[in-house]
């Protein structure tokens, strides 16, 4: 049976996606023995695009993980648009926040960086967990293949349909709630084609969002109002997608036509959970696994690198009291995520209005609202993040 050693407390991290990945290289580098275990048998993601706002980009850079300005493209000016392609709201990252930066980057860059950042962390791909055990001093965690370990802590940062919240929760308790949209995500390399700014247009049950990316890539993300389960054999096929969305914008149409049968085009509902929980006992739950959200405010990356940073923050506090852990990042984390994953629902849904006059109102107001408003609601989303960054870098500085 495992013990805690005197370097900390054995780890497993189950999940090697952004949470995983992160929080594995923070604990690393604070002595703590952990290692990541990954359902899929390579660590590596196709994916498409992201965004790391300011939040996220100042706890990365207080954990030290840099990412290299080759990788990443800052955000700059975003203009959301009604259907005529008018402006309905715009503003700058660069003027909201000039440092920390705010990006857009290549979910497999970002990936291929955290990777890179985790040297020195066994990784165990292809080993997906089926069962896990906690019991008073460790959690017994059972794989696929039938081996079976105990360690001291299991921190679960795998995903939406996360194994570990399931098996700690059980089916009630990792229950995902539909919001009504179903959403392609695709990056295309098309220099030609690249916008200058980051743009969203809505139309009356769909939305369309391009996002430029480094080396010439564009992030295309489209999104509709639709039964649960519309994703299916053939729902990313590039003839659908193009019949869906074509005529939504004159900069998307020429992205649509460069699409071939090798692009890959990712179909899915967007979910969130029906409640968030960071775990209990010895089981802790980080981004995804914890509290998955709709995507509207660009937070889902950024939440989960944030739970990785509290995390590496609050395991030195509890290295003789891990049963206090899970509380303690619970009492951290929840209204923060909370705050973000209801406005999310909410901008998801009042985007998609198809009610002529409740439209017309919307649009109206949304383009009053001056920038200097939207520039102070957006610096308060990323406070949060900015303070936990200044904390783990003053934990991080000798005492003199």
């Amino acid at each position: 049976m495992a013990g805690e050693t005197s370097g900390g407390p054995r780890t497993l991290i189950v999940g090697g996606g952004i949470a995983g990945l992160t929080a594995a290289t923070a604990l690393h580098r604070r002595g703590i023995p952990v290692e990541v275990a990954e359902r899929t048998p390579e660590f590596g993601i196709i994916g498409s695009g992201i965004t790391i706002q300011a939040n996220a980009s100042a706890v990365l850079d207080a954990l030290d993980i840099p990412l290299p300005a080759e990788d990443v493209v800052p955000i700059g000016e975003f203009h959301m648009l009604d259907p005529k392609g008018h402006s309905l709201m715009s503003g700058n990252a660069a003027r909201i926040m000039p440092e920390p930066p705010s990006f857009n980057v290549h979910r497999a860059d970002l990936h291929r960086l955290l990777l890179a950042a985790a040297e020195g962390v066994p990784l165990r791909p292809g080993r997906a967990v089926t069962a896990i055990t906690p019991g008073p001093d460790g959690v017994e965690v059972e794989f696929d293949d039938g081996e079976r370990g105990r360690w001291d802590l299991v921190v679960g940062a795998d995903g939406a349909r996360s194994a570990v919240r399931r098996s700690l929760l059980g089916e009630a308790g990792a229950a995902l709630r539909y919001s009504g949209q179903t959403c392609w995500r695709f990056a295309i390399e098309a220099p030609d084609l690249v916008p200058t700014v980051t743009l969203e247009q809505w139309t009356p049950g769909k939305r369309a969002g391009a996002v430029p990316l480094a080396r010439g890539r564009i992030y295309v993300y489209l999104v509709e109002s639709a039964p649960e389960g519309t994703p299916g054999p053939g729902t990313n096929h590039p003839d659908i997608v193009r019949e869906k969305f074509s005529g939504q914008h004159p900069l998307l149409d020429p992205i649509l036509e460069r699409l071939g049968p090798e692009t890959p085009i990712h179909h899915g509902d967007l979910c969130e959970h029906a409640a968030v929980h960071f775990g209990a006992g010895r089981v802790l739950l980080i981004g995804d696994a914890a509290h998955a959200m709709t995507p509207n405010l660009g937070q889902g990356a950024g939440t989960a690198i944030e739970d990785a940073g509290a995390l590496a923050l609050l395991m030195p506090q509890h290295l003789t009291d891990l049963d206090g852990l899970a509380p303690a990042l619970d009492a951290r984390r929840r209204k923060r995520v909370e705050t973000i994953t209801r406005l999310a629902w909410r901008i998801g849904r009042m985007a998609h209005w198809t009610n002529p006059v409740a439209v017309f109102l919307r649009n109206a107001l949304l383009h009053r609202v001056p920038d200097s408003t939207t520039d102070a609601q957006t610096r308060e989303m990323w406070r949060p993040g900015l303070e936990l960054a200044a904390e783990l870098r003053d934990a991080a500085t000798p005492a003199a």
